[in-house]
């Protein structure tokens, strides 16, 4: 039980959750080391994720995006291979100036976008 006012909202500004969110919008990679604690990310919250690991640690990028594509499929029942060749391109993109339009694709075809 709350002892004062505010102290719902602090909780919630130090809920893991919250924080992986709000380090996500800020581009903070601070993410990496809090999305341990969030739980299962949802696939577009693991592209958001993805996406700094391509600004940040491009020697984990690779083995990341492999990761991401596997889960693309397991999760996503009605991608077509036309989809997967358009994943597999826009993954190889996304660490390169063509970010946000190769973002853009992944979330739309992660069911976010």
């Amino acid at each position: 039980m709350p002892s004062g006012p505010g102290e719902d909202a602090l909780t919630a500004q130090r809920h893991p959750r919250t924080i992986f969110k709000r380090a996500i919008e800020r581009g903070h990679y601070l993410v990496v080391t809090t999305a341990r604690e969030v739980g299962r990310l949802d696939l577009a919250q693991a592209l958001e994720l993805l996406n700094l690991i391509a600004l940040h640690e491009p020697a984990l990028y690779d083995r990341a995006a492999r990761r991401w594509l596997v889960r693309l499929l397991e999760e996503r029942q009605d991608v077509t291979v036309v989809d997967v060749q358009l994943a597999a391109a826009a993954l190889v993109a996304l660490p390169t100036a063509s970010r946000d339009g190769a973002l853009s694709a992944l979330l739309s075809l992660a069911g976010s976008g």
